[in-house]
């Protein structure tokens, strides 16, 4: 049954987070991998030039936009019951499993260094306790990641280890910095990785946006977009809009407005995550027809944050392989 996807373009102010959601994402993440499918090798009449797996970020995005393609996105990096969020190996099973671009969280613990982890504390996600605050990378590599149902021999990796396994497997990571991380030293590791062309960096307030990206002109962010003027101002502070993707929240989907941002090309991305008794991701496959992931896309909707990258990544099969075209 489809579930109404249109609503008049927002104007007023509000907040969106891919991040925050679900107390235990792993218990209905799918567990099994979407059969492999060859990507094109060359455009078909009439449809947009392929881009290159090695083309800069923003050609590639520009191309899955224009083909009408979707790029799927792991939460948190796309936990399963075996696989723990923000660990390395459970990117490595995601992208395996045919999902290419992974959400990770970032925190700075208490001698400076950036370590993966959603939480301020570790008590949900480790073997540990406390703040991440209050202990030393070396105290916090020591612990075990657990998944909603399991203890794993994984533990929590560096941003520097995550970034180069991007660089090595060709992946994407979106960069969610948390309250105890800050903007330079994060950007200092992406340069340091020369991760560059792996990353997109989020960002959650306008002055946020226009800083780190006056700063950083290169590097593709993500900024909260609720309506043209939104848009307009951000590009007024010097934000390029090839290098800008439009965040439009996990609440209500509006293809009014994803369509409108096209026009003006720019990629708009929306989430289905949430908690697992009212999140998108859940309602979608309530009755176990998740055609209401095909209308987002119909409806021109570029980059889809979900919790259930197997399953969902199996239903969007079509428009995927149009992404796996430009290289991503």
């Amino acid at each position: 049954m489809r579930a109404s996807l249109v609503m008049p373009v927002l104007m007023g102010f509000f907040v969106a987070t891919s991040c925050g959601e679900p107390a235990d994402p792993t218990a209905t993440a799918s567990t099994d991998a979407p059969a492999a499918r060859p990507a094109p090798t060359s455009a078909s009449p009439g449809q947009p030039p392929i881009a290159a797996s090695g083309a800069a970020l923003s050609s590639r995005l520009d191309c899955v936009r224009k083909s009408g393609g979707v790029l799927l996105v792991g939460h948190r990096g796309g936990p399963t019951r075996d696989y723990p969020e923000n660990a390395i190996e459970t990117f490595a099973r995601t992208y395996e499993a045919g999902t290419k671009v992974m959400e990770i969280d970032i925190a700075e613990t208490k001698d400076g260094k950036l370590v993966l982890m959603h939480d301020d504390d570790l008590d949900r996600t480790s073997t540990g306790t406390g703040l991440v605050a209050d202990h030393t990378l070396a105290e916090i590599q020591s612990l075990k990641l657990e998944t909603g149902t399991k203890l794993t021999t994984f533990s929590p990796p560096t941003l520097e280890a995550a970034l180069a396994w991007a660089v090595k497997s060709g992946a994407i990571l979106e960069l969610d910095k948390k309250r105890s991380a800050a903007f330079a030293p994060i950007i200092a590791a992406i340069r340091a990785a020369k991760a560059e062309n792996n990353v997109f960096l989020i960002t959650y307030t306008d002055d946020q946006a226009i800083d780190v990206h006056r700063q950083n002109p290169d590097l593709t962010i993500t900024a909260t977009i609720n309506s043209a003027a939104r848009l307009d101002r951000l590009i007024a502070g010097g934000v390029k809009p090839e290098n800008l993707i439009a965040w439009t929240g996990v609440d209500q989907p509006d293809p009014q407005l994803w369509q409108a941002l096209a026009a003006r090309g720019i990629e708009s991305a929306f989430g289905t995550t949430g908690p697992r008794d009212t999140s998108l991701d859940t309602l979608y496959w309530e009755d176990r027809d998740g055609s209401e992931f095909n209308d987002l896309v119909s409806d021109g909707l570029t980059i889809l944050v979900t919790g259930l990258t197997d399953k969902t990544g199996r239903q969007l099969a079509a428009p995927r392989q149009k992404s796996a075209a430009c290289g991503l």
